[in-house]
């Protein structure tokens, strides 16, 4: 392969990171989309003309067809990324023009089901049409894996005797590998899942799969139709990782612990579940209640 110059258009160079530097990016399938949407609008452009200002009045667009920060930033971090990328490793010598273009955004969403709200979602999923998503949710609410690192599962992955999942870095969002420890509620979502496979004469490496032996790939229609029967409001598939971390944290976890369970890369990401330890705070100020000084 011929390496690009700077230049050669946006496309060819997009096109050329494709094929080497994003290989391993986590999110592969929205970076094509992103890669795509950078192509059909700016692929034939070269890149030494592509500006800081040419890029900030493209944020400013975007801003106005109501994309959010958060969007408007993977977008940015695509582009800067391949540029970094031809930089580093191919030795450009221009400015990156996307560098320090990133938007502030809002704290992350932050919503949980109560424990009677969890509850009833789990016995109307029992009765659903979808077979697998009782023990979707039961097993998501108890480990606090992602969906894709669910439905992507493999029964190999599984270890009984240890109590743990091994997920590898291709499963994971931050391409590391992450040991997932099982509680009961999980170990019994698994093993209802295996003994479905089984009953239902299904010879497939994947736990969740369904009665055709083909691995379940779309789970948001039943899910969503769950939580409306349930009379549950305002609740995402994703809000099941939220309702992990925010039940643990309101025991006590510490935000450490809890970082690595889910996954997170920095602390500053699990951060936003630090007021659900209120409780904690309490019991530690109370501690100057002990110390006769007024």
């Amino acid at each position: 392969m011929n390496l690009p110059e700077p230049t050669d258009t946006l496309s060819t160079l997009l096109d050329a990171y494709c094929l080497t530097g994003a290989r391993d990016h986590r999110g592969l399938h929205r970076l094509k989309w992103t890669i795509e949407f950078w192509k059909t609008r700016y692929g034939h452009l070269p890149v030494d003309q592509i500006t800081k200002r040419a890029l900030s009045l493209h944020i400013e667009s975007r801003r106005i067809e109501g994309k959010s920060n958060s969007t408007i930033n993977r977008e940015i971090s695509v582009l800067s990324a391949s540029i970094n990328y031809a930089i580093k490793r191919w030795g450009w010598n221009i400015n990156n023009p996307a560098s320090g273009l990133y938007l502030k955004t809002p704290e992350g969403r932050l919503r949980w089901l109560t424990a009677e709200q969890a509850r009833n979602l789990l016995t109307v999923a029992a009765a659903s049409k979808a077979p697998h998503l009782h023990d979707f949710i039961a097993l998501a609410i108890n480990t606090g894996m992602r969906r894709s690192e669910i439905l992507r599962l493999h029964t190999a992955q599984i270890d009984r005797f240890t109590k743990k999942i091994l997920l590898e870095g291709s499963q994971t969002k931050n391409g590391k590998r992450r040991v997932i420890p099982l509680n009961i509620g999980a170990l019994s979502a698994i093993d209802r899942r295996i003994q479905w496979n089984n009953e239902n004469g299904i010879v497939s490496s994947r736990l969740f799969v369904q009665k055709n032996g083909r691995p379940v790939e779309q789970i948001n229609t039943a899910f969503t139709n769950a939580v409306q029967r349930a009379g549950i409001e305002d609740f995402r598939l994703h809000d099941l990782r939220h309702t992990f971390a925010s039940w643990l944290v309101s025991e006590g976890v510490p935000l450490p612990e809890v970082r690595d369970l889910l996954g997170h890369s920095s602390i500053k990401q699990t951060e936003r579940y630090a007021h659900l330890a209120s409780g904690l705070l309490h019991k530690a100020v109370s501690v100057l209640d002990t110390i006769p000084w007024t």
